[in-house]
């Protein structure tokens, strides 16, 4: 499910504004809706602690003159295992592939000044104990918003969806010869100015016309169905209606995208009481949500109930293959509402494709685990972000800037966990901001191969098989520790060793944006306290402030957990 909230961006990164279009998608396992409130002025809390035995050289642990990591890069800072070239990035790692904690020694020398970030990464699916380790420098964004949580039914309704549609609807389907075009749940001939009963997600009953009708460029029909009581000039008006079906029908736009990189949205499958297979146009539904006279919230959904036929035990059906999308939003949410809107059908477009594709037809087992099926549709409006809008990308704008601010950091996250928007984690931006950097470092063919690949039910099988498929000698985990290290030290876009960073891309037509972490520097939230557990598959970064010298530590590093240390 999808809500909304969008970060203004004035050349350099501009966090007081928080109230726009984020995109929060409700067909995978939930939303990312956003009220629509702006930031309060925040101060931000710094903390510094050096330990009596420490120095600038020497920030905790006793002093050792050998270095168990070696360089992690090619082309950067590092000289060796034990030397720091002085100036720009420099990467140096080592792997506890054990059972059990152990003492790294690191002493690098030729540091004239710079920061030093030791980046732990848990690479395994289980917590593991974090041991203690000095902070010399914490860092507290102090921002109340960051901690945004919705209202309590909107996150029911959210996650009733998604639960729906990863599982509930395999429940009510039933294995056998589909039903052809003659028989109830045949696709609908309507034509403009019919009016039509659509059940919004709550059950409610609202009457909507069809208010324009339009063909891609494959032959489907695209219906645009707009609730009586919001089909007004003053409301949902023909300026706006224009915006939609331009961004979404018109050549190149999204529903062409979708269908490049993933397939169709619905066609054969052996399900007698799912709807049609054959010639069903795609009903784009707008309804006033809530009702609650407010723009953003929960902005848009798909909801795999409506491709069931409406019998008995499924008595709500829409008996379509259908985007709903709320109407409040378009109208008062202005220009920042429109965008979010056309960015919710690229978001909800994925999870209807990846319902049909991998559900419907590979089969239920083969649905993508909550995180991945949030993080491929992100990645459809990362890639589609461009073509619809050349100055918003929702990664750059949104999920990296709250992953790098949000509440006590999203950095020891889970990410097989989906908290969204929890005390201290918000999954939309884990999920959201390890896809963008997988789009950008691995590119289209890695992203269509993870939404294609059904050789594994096993979502993180799924994603390691996709990036090997255009990097070989690469894993999930591999990835996973270079998009820590990049995210967790702000690593500048234009110093980025090779396998690191952000960097733009054009492929296939789609054209990514660079990100550039140091931007975010002024938000960045670090730990003030240090976690009695590194979660699965999070990251923790621990800051070294202004070295000069040698820097010499002893790090005790988890079980399972790559230790990664950059100087720049």
């Amino acid at each position: 499910m999808r809500n909304s909230r969008t970060l203004a961006r004035s050349g350099s990164f501009a966090l007081a504004l928080l109230a726009a279009a984020v995109l929060t998608a409700c067909g995978g396992g939930g939303g990312d809706d956003a009220g629509g409130s702006q930031a309060k002025a925040a101060t931000p809390n710094t903390t510094t602690a050096t330990p009596g035995t420490s120095s600038p050289s020497s920030p905790a642990g006793p002093v050792t003159t050998t270095s168990l990591v070696t360089p992690a890069c090619s082309g950067c800072g590092t000289v060796d295992a034990t030397t720091y070239a002085g100036s720009g990035v420099g990467v140096w790692q080592t792997i506890n592939a054990s059972a059990a904690a152990i003492d790294v020694p690191v002493s690098i020398a030729g540091v004239n000044g710079q920061d030093v970030t030791l980046v732990f990464t848990n690479q395994t699916a289980v917590p593991q104990p974090m041991p203690s380790i000095s902070l010399t420098a914490s860092y507290y964004w102090s921002v109340a918003e960051s901690q945004l949580r919705w209202a309590s039914d909107a996150e029911l309704d959210k996650t009733r969806i998604g639960e729906f549609n990863r599982e509930g609807w395999t429940g009510l389907a039933n294995k056998g010869a589909a039903p052809n075009r003659s028989l109830i749940g045949g696709p609908s001939r309507s034509v403009v100015n019919d009016i039509k009963t659509w059940y919004h997600s709550d059950n409610s009953a609202r009457t909507a016309t069809l208010v324009r009708q339009r063909t891609a460029s494959d032959g489907t029909t695209i219906n645009f169905w707009v609730e009586n009581a919001e089909n007004d000039p003053t409301k949902v008006s023909s300026t706006i209606l224009d915006a939609l079906d331009a961004g979404f029908v018109s050549a190149g736009k999204i529903y062409d995208m979708l269908k490049s990189v993933g397939g169709p949205m619905w066609g054969t499958h052996s399900y007698s009481n799912l709807i049609s297979p054959t010639g069903q146009p795609i009903d784009i539904v707008v309804l006033n949500f809530d009702h609650n006279n407010t723009p953003f919230g929960m902005v848009g959904y798909f909801f795999a109930r409506n491709a069931l036929v409406r019998d008995a035990s499924n008595p709500y059906s829409n008996e379509s293959v259908s985007l709903y999308l709320d109407s409040e939003t378009l109208y008062k949410g202005g220009a920042a509402g429109l965008k979010a809107m056309l960015m919710t059908m690229a978001h909800e477009g994925m999870h209807m494709q990846n319902f049909y594709r991998r559900g419907v037809v590979g089969g239920p087992a083969y649905q993508f685990d909550t995180w991945l099926e949030e993080a491929t549709a992100m990645m459809m409006e990362d890639f589609a972000s461009h073509a619809i809008d050349p100055t918003y990308n929702n990664v750059r704008d949104v999920r990296f800037p709250d992953f790098v601010r949000y509440a006590g950091g999203s950095y020891n996250c889970s990410l097989l966990d989906w908290t969204p928007f929890g005390a201290s984690c918000d999954s939309y931006a884990v999920s959201g901001s390890l896809g963008g950097y997988l789009d950008r470092q691995l590119g289209l063919g890695f992203y269509k191969n993870l939404l294609a690949n059904l050789t594994t039910t096993d979502s993180v099988a799924a994603l390691d098989a996709a990036i090997k498929t255009v990097a070989p000698s690469s894993s999930f985990t591999d990835q996973l520790r270079r998009f820590t290290v990049t995210a967790s030290s702000l690593m500048p876009a234009a110093a980025s060793p090779t396998g690191f960073g952000f960097p733009a891309r054009v492929d296939g037509g789609f054209s990514l944006p660079v990100i550039d972490p140091p931007t975010l520097a002024p938000y960045r939230t670090l730990t003030q306290a240090v976690p009695a557990t590194l979660q699965p598959y999070a990251s923790l970064p621990v800051v070294r402030k202004a070295i000069k010298g040698t820097y010499t530590e002893t790090v005790k590093v988890p079980a399972g957990t790559t230790l990664s240390i950059v100087i720049q």
